[in-house]
């Protein structure tokens, strides 16, 4: 392929592969779109184990006395894998790592994995308002410090409300105007089992779903290990004897906060006989 022709350029950035590009498309816009390899019947089986989830986790929270409408919790299935663990299978995809080992270097954690729902006939979607993943935070960071990843479960179209991004806002520490925001925005349109892939501070948002039938996905929240998980990741997995080491790393094993320098002392010397 032919260079692309520069002048005065004495400084650039090197792509090896898709992932470096994709990469770069997230520092540059902050997102970018990756298809997961899943297909046809691995889609429609999740899609099986998605609609059996939303209705196992609403029995749960039922049975322990609540009401998922009235604590604003209805659309979302927190810690999904926990439900049905083939959505693992989508937590450790591999070209999503391939690119998160691009963004967020070596070592990372899971910070979250939820499965959502923008529901049909324009019901009121949570998730429909601009934010960050990182909430209430107004600052800038030379590297991403988390990343989202939105799993496409089900065609994301303009019409069953489709991610609006305002791209570059990760590089600005206040919300934008909203004639800028009108200007700017972008739906990101993407088909079933693709990643939606996004620096957490760029500014996002859900849109309306005028169709019929509800839009799905999941949501996974990578970060860097000095951001503390949603959920305790291990406290609920146990020994996770099922995992391999590094897939343990990811979940944040081997993050444990110390209650007394003498806890820190055990976790880092041997005793002295």
């Amino acid at each position: 392929m032919t260079e692309i022709s520069r002048y005065g350029v004495i400084a650039t950035t090197e792509a090896n592969d898709i992932y470096d590009i994709l990469a770069e498309e997230v520092r540059l816009l902050g997102y970018t779109t990756l298809d997961s390899g899943l297909a046809g019947a691995q889609l429609d089986e999740l899609s099986q184990f998605f609609n059996r989830a939303e209705l196992e986790y609403d029995t749960e929270a039922t049975d322990r006395g609540y009401d998922l409408s009235k604590i604003n919790e209805r659309d979302t299935i927190r810690l999904l894998p926990m439900l049905c663990p083939n959505f693992w299978e989508v937590v450790f995809n591999g070209p999503l790592h391939a690119l998160l080992s691009r963004l967020l270097g070596g070592y990372f954690i899971l910070n979250q994995v939820n499965g959502l729902i923008n529901r049909g006939h324009q019901s009121k979607y949570h998730q429909a308002q601009y934010h960050r993943d990182l909430p209430y935070q107004h600052f800038t960071s030379s590297r991403p410090l988390a990343i989202n990843a939105l799993f496409a479960l089900d065609d994301f179209t303009i019409e069953n409300g489709s991610t609006r991004v305002i791209p570059g806002t990760h590089h600005r520490e206040a919300f934008p105007p909203d004639e800028v925001v009108r200007r700017l925005e972008t739906h990101v349109t993407v088909k079933r089992g693709t990643f939606i892939v996004l620096d957490c501070m760029v500014y996002h948002a859900g849109g309306t779903n005028k169709t019929d039938k509800n839009r799905r996905a999941i949501n996974h929240v990578f970060t860097i290990p000095m951001l503390r998980q949603q959920f305790h990741i291990p406290s609920v997995l146990g020994e996770a004897p099922d995992f391999t080491d590094q897939q343990k790393k990811i979940l944040g094993y081997g993050l444990e906060e110390f209650r007394s320098v003498g806890d820190w002392f055990k976790s880092r010397l041997p005793k002295v006989k």
